[in-house]
């Protein structure tokens, strides 16, 4: 069986020298260090490992492999990166199917023709340009974004195209044309295409209209939004309008799926990796005034809901939301389907809120209002959690019932594991009860199949079209620190320290009742197996002990720790077993504090049931706990 071009790229090409190309490597033990090139700091918290081919920066939690590594600091997906390292490495790709790549590029030449054309009419009729500049539009906004107008004629735009020297059959594939016969055609890409069309058979899909052009990632355009201008034949009524429809898209195509496109990210994709956070609006003219604005981490979706295929790009540049949706009905029920779609990947969010307004209207009114507006911001789970709070009394039985049905589906919808703990705990604490029982009764809960099935297929979209291997495998991750309780902490750093000496390893292991998991269940296995003393723990060794490849991901990230703590202990003259030593002792004050905790709750249960015998034993515990403390602070 022959490797996948991921395997051979990987072997022929040194993560050390590819990320050398970048960033200015150190030497470090038997890794390397840098200063992190995706945040600012002054003492170096990059850290890679050429035994392992892996890389992970210990200030912002990024990390990831040689793809993940190139996909970060191009901002290229994961297909571009492919392309990327296989020209490096001299590994050959199966390329596109030739006859699509050529259909591919004759529709993206129509569509800049009709860029060209609409954008002339636009300049000629001062109608439209009064119209945008009273939304708050100014020209070199116009002019940078493209923006033009079909006229108000059934085939000026066909017309046009076909004088360009493009044909009818062409013409309609690219979406701006309808065929009389198939005036409802949704699919353009599914068309006859044997069938002979001519120019009496199609009419202009934009008719009257202020267009919009589209353009994907790479700055390709690829279809239109168009809204209504209807000039003098004006619309009076809201049913006139919605008769014609206000805004209409171009339908998918080959090179065009609104569900796989975000307006204005062509424009903004280095400032959402910048700033860290993406704000995200609905529609073409939200996006312009806040880009116009100042305001330059934001894209736009062209229709409502976000879909799993568009939070798949987004991740690649961060990892926050602030969602900035129209607040009318249809905006509100965007934003609730888009706050479970992005929980679900493990996004945190914010909400912003405007009156009553859209952002174009809000900032027309204050042009640089944005700021105030961002920094009122809520984070959605500290919202949804004041609204639980608001729901019952947290003393009561049904309250605690009634408080906990609520949040605890938000809480299933988080994917990231540390951030369901963090909640979780939070609950536990506010609602008095143990964190075991709400997780039993979060476990409980049915799963979310419907987000779940909606990664998957995107997941499967997101392969290139020209590229034939299997593509799947986690390139990049994040490993926030933050998101981990004091006790977790404690545990990650002992088991660091420890991961590359057997002895250490055999001390900590007296210790294991102390460690949560899955530190526990890594003491375990690599006590299963004797190293020999000074021989680093390689990759293939591991994998002699487990097949749990995400326990593997997070052992690859212990021993770049270890090379990380071992530096800043060396700088500072401290042994590195004095030091386990004195967070062992601290791990073993979080074990009795957690415990003295739980016996605590368990003892106002025995009160509130008059338990005497219980309170007694209770009370016992507590007392040989205390004491327990007294010693290990003394």
């Amino acid at each position: 069986m022959t490797n996948s071009p991921i395997d051979e790229i990987k072997d022929r090409l040194d993560i050390v020298e590819v990320i050398s190309q970048y960033i200015k490597l150190q030497k470090a033990g038997s890794n390397y260090k840098a200063l992190c090139p995706f945040h600012k700091e002054k003492t170096p918290s990059f850290m890679v490992s050429p035994s392992r081919q892996i890389w992970h920066c210990f200030g912002c939690g990024a990390g990831g492999d040689i793809f993940g590594f190139v996909m970060k600091i191009e901002n290229v997906d994961f297909g571009t990166a492919l392309k990327m390292l296989a020209q490096k490495a001299g590994v050959k790709l199966t390329p596109l199917n030739p006859q699509i790549q050529s259909e591919k590029q004759r529709l993206i030449s129509i569509l800049e023709e009709a860029v060209k054309f609409y954008q002339k009419n636009l300049w000629q009729n001062t109608a439209v340009l009064d119209y945008l500049k009273k939304r708050g539009l100014k020209e070199e906004t116009i002019k940078e974004f493209e923006l033009g107008f079909a006229p108000d004629e059934w085939s000026a735009t066909i017309s046009h195209l076909y004088k360009s020297g493009y044909q009818p059959s062409d013409i309609e594939r690219s979406g701006l044309a309808i065929r009389k016969e198939l005036a409802q055609a949704e699919q353009i890409s599914n068309l006859n295409l044997n069938q002979k069309v001519t120019l009496s058979d199609l009419y202009d899909r934009f008719r009257s209209r202020i267009m919009f052009p589209i353009r994907d990632q790479s700055g390709k355009v690829v279809g239109f939004t168009g809204r209504i201008f209807a000039g003098e034949k004006k619309l009076n009524t809201v049913k006139d309008i919605e008769a014609v429809g206000k805004y209409v898209n171009t339908p998918q195509t080959l090179v065009f799926d609104k569900g796989k496109i975000l307006y204005g990210l062509d424009k903004t994709k280095n400032y959402l990796r910048e700033k860290g956070e993406t704000v995200l609006t609905e529609g073409q003219m939200d996006f312009l005034s806040a880009y116009q604005n100042g305001l330059k981490n934001i894209v736009a979706t062209s229709g409502t809901a976000l879909t799993p295929y568009q939070l798949n790009i987004l991740k690649r540049y961060n990892d926050r939301l602030i969602l900035a949706y129209d607040s009318d009905e249809a905006g509100q029920m965007a934003t609730e389907r888009s706050i479970s779609l992005a929980l679900s990947y493990g996004f945190n969010i914010k909400i912003v809120t405007m009156e009553n307004k859209d952002l174009a209207d809000f900032l027309l009114e204050q042009p640089t209002g944005w700021q105030a507006l961002l920094e009122k911001a809520v984070p959605i789970m500290d919202f949804y959690f004041e609204r639980a709070k608001k729901m019952a009394d947290p003393k009561t039985l049904e309250g605690k019932k009634t408080i906990a049905a609520y949040f605890l589906p938000k809480i299933k919808k988080m994917v990231n594991a540390l951030d369901r703990s963090y909640w979780l705990e939070k609950l536990a604490v506010y609602l008095n009860v143990p964190t075991d029982s709400l997780e039993t009764e979060l476990n409980s809960l049915k799963p979310m199949i419907e987000f779940e099935n909606l990664r998957v297929a995107a997941d499967k979209e997101e392969k290139e079209d020209e590229i034939e291997p299997e593509l799947k495998g986690s390139h990049l991750y994040q490993m926030n620190a933050p998101f981990l309780n004091r006790g977790q902490i404690l545990a990650e750093r002992i088991v660091a320290l420890a991961i590359n000496n057997p002895n250490f390893i055999k001390k900590i292991a007296a210790e294991i009742n102390y460690f949560p998991e899955p530190y526990s269940q890594i003491i375990k296995l690599l006590q299963s197996k004797e190293f020999d003393s000074g021989i680093l723990l390689e990759r293939e060794k591991i994998k002699d002990l487990t097949t749990n490849e995400e326990l593997i991901k997070i052992i690859d990230y212990l021993y770049l720790k270890n090379g990380y703590e071992t530096e800043l202990l060396n700088d500072l003259k401290i042994d590195p077993l004095t030091e386990i030593n004195k967070n062992l002792i601290e791990l073993k004050k979080e074990d009795i504090k957690d415990k003295l905790t739980q016996l605590n709750f368990e003892l106002k249960q025995a009160e509130e049931e008059n338990n005497s015998e219980k309170i007694k034993v209770l009370l016992d515990q507590i007392n040989q706990l205390t004491q327990q403390l007294i010693n290990n602070n003394g």
